[in-house]
């Protein structure tokens, strides 16, 4: 497999093409006919040469692709611009008109602001979409929107593989999703990127492994004012004590996470820098006395803030992981 996508089983890149392309013009033009013994295999050769220099040169990096008549403004202020950034070989495409000062390196109306049919509008799409992934070799693909148009799965469905196809959805209800998703390796939701500090201030979640660890700093939780929640979704700090926990999800919503030092599943080195000041590693004799002190030096600083996830940080973790 290549390190790009590319699209599969074109016509003119095959060899059967190429050979009756040869025969054709030899009976168009009869003089060609004598020199198909050398015309053939000179072809033939020609299409070897191009596919290894298509393999040696650089491609692009991801192939972001917006519909933004699907988002509304604030979707745009908040994960656009910023996943723009995600990489200096980015190449995007918007569809629809912006709600925000952005500019794409590619754009193509609406159907609604263009008025043509359906079919012909899906088949626009497809055939743009192609034109990019032949010309920029991107390496990944994301589509950003409700639900991925006929034309951007028939686009994927051409092309050598699903693994690099990512799919950011915005607001889809959950069974269109299941249905469309087949044609991508991984599909999450807009908000994944854009919710920042989604938690209460001064609450706190353990899990059903934990309860210990509750029992133990429960009377300095009700001395801090510090409510205990049953949902993790909006809890400050969250303390996890089950093997096999996906930490990561905690940390990309800024929350703090105090985990048993005994898990060996969350070795710190794993984790990009940015997120690791929102890890708390507890030991058996000192997770009581490392909680009370970590929760008594952050009430102290007020201005103390969890560090907040950029989106192309999360995009970068979310594709990689």
């Amino acid at each position: 497999m290549s390190d790009y996508i590319s699209v599969e089983n074109e016509a003119e890149n095959s060899y059967s093409f190429a050979f009756g392309d040869e025969v054709r013009q030899s009976i168009l033009a009869p003089w060609k006919l004598p020199f198909l013994p050398l015309s053939i295999p000179y072809r033939f050769l020609k299409m070897t040469k191009k596919a290894n220099q298509n393999n040696s040169n650089q491609s692009a990096d991801i192939l972001m692709i917006y519909d933004l008549e699907k988002m509304r403004k604030k979707d745009q202020q908040a994960f656009v611009k910023q996943s723009m950034n995600y990489s200096q070989e980015i190449i995007s495409l918007g569809i629809g008109q912006p709600l925000v000062d952005v500019s794409f390196n590619h754009h193509i109306r609406s159907r609604s602001e263009w008025d043509i049919e359906p079919k012909n509008w899906n088949y626009a799409i497809e055939n743009l979409i192609l034109g990019l992934i032949r010309a920029y070799k991107p390496k990944k693909l994301v589509f950003v929107g409700k639900y991925p148009y006929a034309g951007v799965l028939e686009a994927i469905r051409r092309c050598n593989s699903k693994d690099r196809m990512y799919w950011i959805s915005v607001r889809g209800d959950e069974s269109t999703i299941r249905e469309r998703s087949s044609r991508f390796s991984k599909v999450t939701d807009l908000n994944f990127f854009t919710e920042t500090d989604s938690f209460i201030k001064n609450t706190i979640y353990f899990d059903e492994s934990s309860d210990s660890i509750k029992n133990l700093i429960e009377n300095f939780l009700q001395e801090k004012s510090i409510n205990i929640l049953s949902n993790s979704e909006n809890a400050e700090y969250v303390v996890v004590s089950e093997k096999n926990t996906n930490i990561l999800t905690y940390l990309l919503k800024n929350q703090t996470v105090i985990y048993d030092s005994n898990i060996e599943s969350y070795p710190e080195t794993e984790y990009p820098s940015f997120v690791t000041p929102n890890m708390v590693r507890i030991g058996y004799d000192n997770r009581k006395e490392i909680i009370e002190s970590m929760i008594e030096y952050r009430n102290k600083n007020s201005t103390l803030r969890s560090k907040v996830t950029s989106v192309e940080s999360k995009i970068d973790i979310w594709i990689n992981s």
